[in-house]
C-alpha cells in the first residue's frame, strides 16, 4: 500500500481509510492509498509552518542546489516512474516518457530561476532627500498548497513544485485522488536528495475531504489549481474569505483554423496530435475545427484516413508496430461522457466519417477504450 509523505516520513491516514487506484486500461485494482482528511491537513500544514521560517532563510542558491539533487534523483528512477503513470493514468509509454522529461525540464528551468531572485535599489522622489534610495527585498509569501489533475500529473506538479520551493515557501502537493502514485514516487525521491522535512509533502484522499480542509486552513497563504472551471470556482471562493494568492489553471476550448494556403499534410498532423494527444484529454486540446470551403474536401478525406489508421491499445506495449498512439480514456465517467457527446452530436445532425465505437478487441473489454472519431 501507498502512503502520504508528511512531515519528511510516509504516513498512512490518521483515521486509516484507504481507497483503490485502478488501472484504466484493465480496470483491476493497481494500489491502495490513504483517504486523507482534514485531520491530516492540518497535521500537514502544521509541519510546513514549522518548517518555513528556516526555508525562507535558505538562499536561493541553496535551495537550487538541493532541487537539483532532487531532479538527479528522480531521473535514475526513470523506468519506476514511467510505468507508475501509464498504470494509473492510461496514456502510452512513449507520451509517460515524454511528460516525465518534460517534468524534469521544468524544474531544471525553475532551479535556474533562484539567481533572478534578487532585491533591487529604486530612487526616490527628491522630496524624499538628495541622497536617499530605497531598496526592495523579495520575501516568500508563506505555505502553499498545489492541487494537481490527473491529465498531466507530472507536468503540472512540476510547475507548482518548482516556483514554491525556490522561493522559499513550503509546499504541500494534493494530486488527483485517482493519479498519486507516481506523484508520490516523485516526492519522496525529491525529499530523498536532502529536503527537510515539512518543506514538501504530499497527501492524498478527495476533495471535499482533504483539498478543502488545505484551502481554509489559515496558515496557508497561496494556493495554485490546475483543473476544471468548476473546482476552480470552488477554490476561490474557498480561498476568498482571508484574501489568499490564488493561481487557477482551468480548462479550454481551443479551436484550429485550417486556411487556404495551409499545408495539408501538416494540417491534418497537426489536428491529430492536437485532438488525440493523451486521449484528447488535455486543456490545450483541438476541440473544434474550421476548416476553408476550399480545401475542405482534400483536407477531410486526409483527416478520416489518418484517424482509421489511428491505433488503439494497451498503453503498457512497447514502441513496436502496430504502435499503439492512443491508449484507454481515464476513467468510466470520462468514457460515457465522450460518448454521451457523441450521441448529442449524431443527434443534432451530425455524421461520425470514422471510429467513435469501442473496441471489439476482447483484450481491451475491461477498459475505458474508445476509437478515435
Amino acid at each position: 500500500m501507498a502512503q502520504m509523505y508528511i512531515n519528511g516520513r510516509w504516513a498512512d491516514a490518521q483515521s486509516s481509510r484507504t481507497y483503490e487506484i485502478k488501472n484504466p486500461a484493465t480496470g483491476a485494482a493497481i494500489d491502495t492509498v490513504p483517504f486523507g482528511e482534514a485531520a491530516d491537513a492540518r497535521t500537514a500544514v502544521e509541519a510546513a509552518v514549522a518548517a518555513f521560517p528556516a526555508w525562507a532563510d535558505t538562499s536561493p542558491d541553496d535551495r537550487a542546489s538541493l532541487l537539483r539533487k532532487g531532479i538527479a534523483l528522480v531521473e535514475k528512477h526513470a523506468r519506476d516512474i514511467i510505468d507508475l503513470l501509464t498504470a494509473e493514468q492510461g496514456k502510452p509509454l512513449f507520451e509517460a516518457q515524454g511528460e516525465f522529461h518534460h517534468f524534469l525540464h521544468g524544474m531544471e528551468f525553475y532551479a535556474g530561476l533562484a539567481s533572478k531572485i534578487r532585491g533591487s535599489q529604486v530612487p526616490v522622489p527628491p522630496a524624499m532627500g538628495k541622497h536617499n534610495y530605497g531598496l526592495i527585498f523579495k520575501r516568500p509569501v508563506g505555505v502553499a498548497v498545489g492541487i494537481v489533475p490527473w491529465n498531466f500529473p507530472l507536468t503540472l506538479m512540476g510547475t507548482k513544485i518548482g516556483p514554491a520551493l525556490i522561493a522559499g515557501c513550503p509546499l504541500i502537493i494534493k494530486p488527483s485522488e485517482t493519479t498519486p502514485l507516481a506523484t508520490l514516487k516523485v516526492i519522496g525521491l525529491l525529499n530523498e536528495a536532502g529536503l527537510p522535512a515539512g518543506v514538501l509533502q504530499c497527501v492524498t484522499g478527495f476533495g471535499p475531504e482533504i483539498g478543502e480542509p488545505l484551502v481554509t486552513h489559515p496558515a496557508v497563504r497561496r494556493v495554485a489549481l490546475t483543473g476544471s472551471s468548476q473546482t476552480g470556482r470552488r477554490v476561490m471562493a474557498l480561498a476568498a474569505p482571508e484574501f489568499k494568492r490564488v493561481t487557477l489553471e482551468l480548462g479550454g476550448s481551443d479551436p484550429m483554423i485550417v486556411c487556404p494556403d495551409a499545408d495539408i499534410r501538416k494540417a491534418i498532423n497537426g489536428a491529430m496530435i492536437g485532438r488525440f494527444w493523451n486521449a484528447g484529454q488535455a486543456c490545450l486540446a483541438v476541440k473544434r475545427l474550421y476548416v476553408f470551403d476550399a480545401i475542405y474536401d482534400e483536407f477531410v478525406s486526409g483527416l478520416v484516413k489518418k484517424v482509421a489508421n489511428y491505433q488503439v491499445g494497451d498503453p503498457t506495449s512497447r514502441p513496436d508496430k502496430p504502435f499503439v498512439r492512443m491508449g484507454p480514456l481515464h476513467a468510466q465517467f470520462q468514457l460515457e461522457e465522450v460518448e454521451a457527446q457523441l450521441k448529442d452530436a449524431t443527434d443534432k445532425g451530425a455524421t461520425v466519417l470514422v471510429g467513435g465505437k469501442r473496441p471489439n478487441d476482447p483484450a481491451l473489454a475491461n477498459g475505458f477504450y474508445l476509437e478515435p472519431a
